[in-house]
């Protein structure tokens, strides 16, 4: 029984070392987030993917909006808060999503949309994004290859081909900003494929950007996790004896 009793007092006195390791695993993993192009204006738009969108959407994004620190973009969200069309249903179909770092920016968008891609370009989301839906939901989009995005080098530009889409739930306006500086795209205004693109400066979807920290943690984080490695290991020795 004395035993046991000291076994459950050390057990006690390992557990914070535990809790310290734990809380700075968190901590060095913790996520950060980025909005970019609020506030929405009234309305919305269902470019590209809230209506039969079957070509290619462009969108870029300044740099100035992500800081000065490298990134680690793990999800995309659209937002539809300004407009009810009483959808019931996200659209049906493929869509193919690439980031990359362009020299474009919301004023120098090419029509072209090649012109536009940087030499970083990354497929980050293939598939349907089929869902129920009602007025106020946001699209999350997980990404299946997270994108390092480092603002420092350019700008970052969103490529997404959209192809056998239909919204037989009906169509889906996304919050979006048509003044400002934040970014520009460039689409079909048909919702069919087209060369060259339509221009449209100042005008883009309002994106939220879910993100990892890009790099190695800062030093004083080692620092502290190592100090939280040595008390666990030097409490585990002691609970041994």
């Amino acid at each position: 029984m004395r035993h046991a009793v000291s076994y459950i007092f050390q057990a006690g006195r390992l557990l914070p070392a535990l809790l310290l390791c734990l809380f700075l695993l968190t901590a060095m993993s913790a996520s950060a987030g980025v909005v970019v192009g609020l506030p929405p204006d009234t309305g919305g738009n269902c470019f590209p993917f809230g209506c039969s969108y079957n070509a290619e959407y462009q969108q870029v994004y300044n740099s100035g909006q992500f800081g000065v620190s490298p990134i680690t973009i793990t999800n995309l969200e659209f937002y539809n808060t300004q407009f009810d069309s009483s959808s019931t249903s996200m659209n049906t179909g493929l869509w193919t999503i690439s980031l990359s770092t362009t020299a474009a920016d919301w004023s120098t968008i090419s029509s072209t949309y090649a012109s536009n891609i940087g030499g970083d370009n990354t497929t980050v989301f293939s598939g349907n994004l089929s869902q129920a839906w009602a007025f106020g939901d946001t699209l999350q989009i997980l990404l299946s290859t997270p994108f390092t995005y480092n603002p420092l080098n350019g700008n970052l530009l969103m490529d997404v081909v959209g192809s056998g889409v239909s919204a037989p739930g009906g169509e889906i306006f996304f919050d979006k900003n048509s003044t400002n500086s934040a970014f520009s795209r460039v689409y079909c205004s048909s919702g069919i494929a087209c060369s060259p693109g339509a221009v449209d400066t100042g005008f883009g979807l309002v994106t939220g950007f879910s993100t990892g920290s890009g790099g190695v943690p800062e030093p004083s984080s080692v620092v502290l996790f190592g100090l939280g490695v040595a008390v666990f290991g030097l409490a585990r020795r002691r609970l041994s004896r």
